[in-house]
């Protein structure tokens, strides 16, 4: 077993189902005990929307077709990801670390596709390019993919982070679908100076059905309501941070799977 992208397991700590899955890993490979886990393909898929697992040979999945959708939209509280770039525009919110608010990820900007006309299968790793300035010398990006009902209710799917001072890239081992940060040094920001960010999304395996939407979500902190096992201090910085949008802009890189 080299993969497994799965619903997440209950109960979720201590122990969970998945363990068992490490244990007979480990069985295999230090006691060498006949587990079976070698045997068949080795990546395992549970197909949220779907609520079925699949069995592939390969990452990502050679069918995958990648897409660009660009950060965009009429000028306003939200946006949109759009297939072609638009005119290019901005968004802006303020950054205040210590604030109630920022305990729920607040302020954040919101983008939405077009509702899928069609079952539309998104699964691999994802990319986020952020173009984006600040008026701190640093500051946190927090970036999140939710699918979205037609009622407005939203279902999270994955989330990826990085901290604006270490988005330097190591360009032999970045892939376009995955930014490689060496994470060797501190870079400060040049405040109000336009930047680009790129933020590995972590892997995700999502069916939309038709009328969904996909809803991306970028703010400066982490939310303890929606991420309170894995969540991230922000940095203690007032800021006032600006997303480009257009052809000079944003865009997230995703994995479709034809169906």
């Amino acid at each position: 077993m080299s993969e497994m992208v799965g619903p997440r397991p209950q109960p979720f700590r201590p122990l969970a189902a998945f363990h068992l899955e490490a244990l007979r890993w480990y069985d295999h490979w230090l006691k060498g005990l006949d587990t079976g886990v070698m045997e068949g393909p080795p990546i395992q898929i549970w197909i949220p929307g779907e609520n079925t697992w699949r069995s592939e040979h390969e990452w990502p999945l050679k069918r995958t077709e990648w897409r660009e959708l660009f950060l965009g939209g009429p000028a306003g509280a939200e946006g949109s990801l759009l297939e072609v770039a638009g005119a290019d525009g901005e968004r802006t919110y303020e950054v205040e670390p210590a604030s109630y608010e920022a305990r729920s990820g607040n302020p954040r900007l919101v983008y939405r596709s077009a509702p899928f006309a069609r079952p539309t299968e998104i699964t691999g790793p994802i990319a986020f390019t952020l173009v984006a300035q600040s008026s701190a010398t640093d500051t946190d990006w927090f970036v999140s993919l939710l699918d979205e009902a037609p009622d407005g209710t939203a279902r999270s799917l994955t989330k990826g982070w990085l901290r604006a001072s270490h988005r330097a890239l190591d360009p032999k081992r970045s892939r376009r679908w995955q930014p490689w940060h060496p994470h060797a040094e501190s870079v400060p920001l040049k405040p109000n100076t336009p930047e680009e960010f790129v933020i590995e999304v972590v892997s995700t395996c999502n069916l939309f059905q038709p009328g969904h939407r996909l809803r991306l979500e970028i703010a400066s902190c982490d939310s303890v309501t929606d991420n309170f096992v894995w969540y991230h201090a922000a940095l203690p910085t007032r800021a006032r941070n600006t997303v480009l949008e257009g052809r000079r802009g944003s865009r997230l890189l995703l994995p479709f799977i034809p169906r």
